[in-house]
């Protein structure tokens, strides 16, 4: 049997990762994920209520957990 679609998504990140770091393979995905909505409009409310401080502490915290 072959991989599953999910083995074979996470092997391809796997792979962009390795070799163009993760700003690179995000940029690469970016390239070929349209999106949808608009998330000017969705960001704003999103963070409506924190500030850049509380974000930049939640993520030291994910980093570190």
């Amino acid at each position: 049997m072959g991989a599953t679609l999910p083995e074979i998504k996470t092997k391809g990140w796997l792979a962009l990762v390795k070799e163009l770091g993760y700003a690179g393979a995000t940029k690469f995905i970016l390239l070929y994920e349209t999106g949808q909505g608009d998330y000017t409009k969705e960001r704003k409310e999103l963070f409506k209520d924190i500030t850049i401080e509380e974000i930049i502490k939640e993520i030291k915290a994910a980093k570190k957990g």
